[in-house]
């Protein structure tokens, strides 16, 4: 508890600071994996439901790859001919025919493969961009409680690595299905054409390719969903430690040597699991070498034995040897097509795990727009619970937290309410419940029984974006941007123009500083500001309200040990803020109790007392407890100062 003229319960740090347990815990959404889920129509469909917009492409792509199987069929004919024609009959101008005809199809061939693969880039990065979109706009969506309860290291190794992971599928897996199946089927119509015979000899290998595939492709599949875990743990860890945060912990504390350890364990947990995972695709293509390599020796030792009868050329073996590579090739990759689906199922099924998770919070069907608001709200038995394994984000935790009710409610039967224009201070000691009251307001969460009105309107009526365009928030710990000071402020009010800007920060009393700065506003503020003192952020954050201009403000005011002058400029700006908008305040500050219309005393999550400070002090309640502990020294001081 602070003395002096600091905060009212000062002990409580960011009591409605959003970023007070952001990421502390480390449970996240559907990361309880029980082995390989067997692929379902259903989920090839949904897979294939982002190809499917690029049909035309697609289409032109498939002519493509008909175009080049076709073409890759020729090549040997020609061999053919000049083994068992040109060069026999001694016909240069038949030999000079087929030659050219080789390089010209290589020519043709590549200029279609350029083709493709220009199409088959852009559809593929087109596809990882909707992907992203789609999940980016998901995660906006998510509610407070998804953020608590998730690394952030966690949701961007899901929007950035395992969306790119996808790729391969985009423009490797379609792409090789379809091209060797064609080219399988192109080249077992010409070897039956050929000899019937030395074709069924060929194609009775063609089994042995499918066994190992299966056997490596569930291996495979597992460790793909293991190494996309991993890389996410270890992106947390590096976004927590090389943070400016987290390292000035790390050598404030000694924990360097401890943290490389650390670091070096789950860097090492990568590493073996990619070494697995290539060599569980080396051995693999180790069997299927072997096995391709059958089919050659059977045709060399049969058509060998029908050359010596010259019952068979020695050009139709050379041709045929040469449409093996054309048969094996393709089938052994259409075996290892199960192998690649298989993982890039399972980093479909970790996006899609993101996609399919519901917002706690989300707009009825019927929601709609507030326009205009008086700020009039209303707190009807409002009562309240965190999600299972949630805490409240502002408050102590449950554990140390014996008032409240055996429901382990945060709130309970809360009803109070807010005029117009009206200021509202918010007191309690820590764990009453005022952040969560401040959490509840702008719909980070909905009541688990009672109802929140806003001038007579039911929150859960009115659309998310249209009731949080009409308020603000200012809390302790201030979040900007690794950006300059204009963008920070612009983010409030993006069409804000700069005598719009420089009114709101005179307002906040940071004008002036700003433009000390070595580029003025155009100064970038670092990551997460700490090139600012606490003061400067603080008032940055004032002018960002002032310049949202919101109808309500919700306000968690600072006890940090600010300098005179530095508390003296913040509670100017304040005052400014608050000027004429319903405020709802946590309050620290004597001087914003003394002057709130109305003081709400929260208590284990019930309001246990209301009035002005005059009244509550005349009813000797906790309010008047409280005031006497942390206010008494500071008001005898003053007293007789004056005397």
């Amino acid at each position: 508890m602070r003395g002096g003229g600091g905060g009212w319960m000062g002990a409580e740090r960011s009591l409605g600071g959003l970023p007070r347990t952001h990421g502390l815990r480390n449970g996240y959404y559907g990361d309880d994996w029980k082995g390989p889920v067997k692929i379902d129509r259903a989920q090839v469909r949904r897979v294939l439901s982002y190809f499917s917009p690029y049909w035309a492409q697609w289409l032109v792509i498939f002519v493509c790859i008909g175009a080049t199987a076709g073409l890759g069929v020729l090549p040997p004919l020609l061999v053919r001919g000049i083994l068992d024609h040109a060069i026999p009959t001694g016909d240069i101008r038949q030999l000079h025919r087929l030659v050219g005809g080789l390089v010209g199809l290589s020519l043709l061939v590549n200029l279609i493969g350029v083709l493709q693969n220009y199409l088959n880039a852009r559809v593929s990065q087109r596809i990882l961009f909707d992907l992203r979109n789609q999940l980016y706009r998901h995660l906006q969506r998510m509610s407070l409680h998804f953020y608590t309860t998730t690394r952030a290291g966690e949701i961007v190794s899901r929007v950035n690595n395992d969306v790119a992971a996808v790729q391969s599928v985009a423009t490797g897996t379609l792409i090789g299905i379809v091209t060797n199946t064609l080219t399988v089927a192109a080249t077992l119509i010409v070897i039956f054409g050929l000899d019937w015979r030395l074709a069924l000899m060929a194609v009775l290998v063609v089994p042995t390719f499918v066994l190992p595939t299966r056997v490596v492709g569930r291996f495979r599949h597992r460790l793909s969903r293991q190494t996309q875990e991993r890389q996410a743990d270890l992106l947390a860890f590096m976004q927590e430690r090389l943070h400016i945060g987290g390292m000035l912990l790390t050598k404030v504390f000694g924990q360097a040597s401890a943290d490389a350890n650390a670091f070096e364990t789950r860097n090492r947990d990568l590493m073996e699991l990619n070494v697995r995972q290539a060599m569980a695709g080396r051995w693999l293509f180790m069997c299927l070498s072997t096995i391709s390599v059958a089919g050659p020796a059977l045709i060399y030792w049969y058509g060998g034995y029908q050359a010596i009868q010259n019952q068979l050329s020695v050009g139709t073996i050379i041709a045929f040897v040469a449409y093996l590579t054309n048969l094996y090739r393709p089938v052994a990759q259409l075996a290892s097509v199960y192998v690649d689906v298989l993982g890039a199922m399972a980093v479909f099924e970790r996006i899609f795990e993101y996609l399919d998770t519901r917002p706690e919070v989300e707009d009825r069907p019927d929601a709609h727009v507030l326009a205009t608001t008086q700020g009039h709200v209303r707190f009807e038995a409002v009562s309240f619970a965190y999600p299972t394994g949630a805490e409240d984000p502002g408050d102590e935790p449950q554990a140390s937290r014996p008032q409240h009710s055996p429901q382990g409610l945060a709130l309970r039967d809360v009803t109070f309410e807010i005029r117009p224009g009206e200021r509202v201070a918010l007191v309690g000691p820590s764990g009453a419940g005022k952040t969560t009251v401040t959490y509840l307001l702008p719909r980070f969460y909905d009541p688990t029984s009672g109802r929140i009105t806003l001038d007579g309107h039911d929150l859960r009526s009115l659309t998310q974006e249209s009731l949080r365009a009409h308020i603000a928030m200012v809390t302790q710990e201030t979040f900007l941007f690794h950006a300059s000071v204009r963008e920070n402020l612009l983010y409030a009010r993006p069409d804000a123009t700069d005598r719009q800007i420089e009114a709101a920060t005179r307002a906040a009393h940071i004008h002036d500083f700003i433009q000390s700065l070595p580029q003025g506003y155009e100064t970038v503020v670092g990551e997460r500001a700490f090139r600012l003192s606490g003061g400067e952020k603080q008032r940055l954050a004032i002018a960002r309200a002032l310049l949202k201009d919101p109808r309500i403000l919700i306000l968690d005011e600072a006890t940090s040990n600010l300098d005179a002058t530095s508390e003296y400029l913040i509670q100017e700006a304040l005052e400014t803020l608050m000027r004429g908008r319903t405020a709802l305040v946590i309050a620290h500050r004597l001087s914003t109790i003394l002057t709130a219309d109305q003081i709400l005393v929260l208590d284990g999550g019930r309001l246990v007392e209301a009035g002005r400070h005059e009244e509550l002090l005349q009813r000797g309640g906790l309010y008047a407890t409280l005031y006497h502990q942390q206010f008494s020294n500071v008001v005898a001081t003053a007293t007789r100062a004056r005397g």
